[in-house]
């Protein structure tokens, strides 16, 4: 996980705080975080009354966000929430930013998920780094492959994984959380639990960590030497 640059892809602008302290750890220590938000957020809302607020809201609570995290750039992409299709302009795009970016790894959602946004996400940036790597769509730059997939969330089983000891960071991940105002009720929590929960954390600091499943075949090379 020593890389200079990685992209998180996200269905929405919340998404990558499942993997806040390992965000946190690497923007900290100078390396360069980048998430790619693929939809608005625009049906992230509990209450009738800010439907037509939300996808500003949650703009700027992504921004609050990143200042949490270290995150260097968001790059959102504003597809409806439930609208976002695994079609060329949107696999397209996602080639390009990969291209410009040149990342050492891309974390993304993994398969197995129940929400369609969350799906679609995985199919698109997993096709968009294999092409971004091939010489095609010259347009949109020259190739980059990048070297490194993994998978944050949306696994059950199956697939080789490393984890990450976020112990003495996991604040970080709360205090993400409380950025996320419109949210609470969907996550069931409000902002007195999350700083109750942090106050928890640093008073005891309980072993926390956060995985990650490898995407690609690994080759281990010190593995059984001759």
């Amino acid at each position: 996980m020593n890389y200079e640059k990685i992209i998180v892809f996200g269905a929405h602008p919340d998404d990558e705080i499942t993997m806040a302290g390992t965000i946190f750890k690497m923007s900290s220590s100078g390396k360069k975080v980048i998430v790619v938000t693929m939809t608005d957020g625009c049906e992230g809302y509990s209450d009738p009354e800010i439907k037509e607020k939300i996808v500003e809201i949650r703009r700027k609570e992504a921004e609050e966000c990143d200042k949490v995290l270290g995150i260097s750039k968001r790059i959102m992409l504003n597809i409806p929430d439930m609208a976002l299709i695994n079609d060329k302009e949107t696999l397209k795009k996602c080639i390009k930013i990969i291209r410009e970016e040149k990342p050492d790894a891309i974390f993304t959602h993994g398969p197995c998920d129940n929400h369609r946004d969350h799906i679609t996400t995985h199919f698109i940036t997993v096709e968009a780094r294999w092409h971004a790597g091939e010489p095609v769509s010259s347009e949109l730059g020259n190739p980059w492959y990048t070297p490194y997939l993994y998978y944050y969330k949306g696994i059950l089983s199956g697939l080789p994984s490393i984890i990450i000891d976020v112990t003495d960071v996991e604040e970080k991940r709360y205090e993400a959380l409380i950025t996320q105002v419109s949210q609470f009720k969907i996550f069931r929590k409000n902002k007195e639990d999350f700083l109750s929960e942090i106050e928890f954390i640093k008073k005891y600091r309980p072993k926390r960590t956060e995985k990650f499943w490898i995407a690609d075949k690994v080759i281990l090379y010190d593995f059984l030497p001759i």
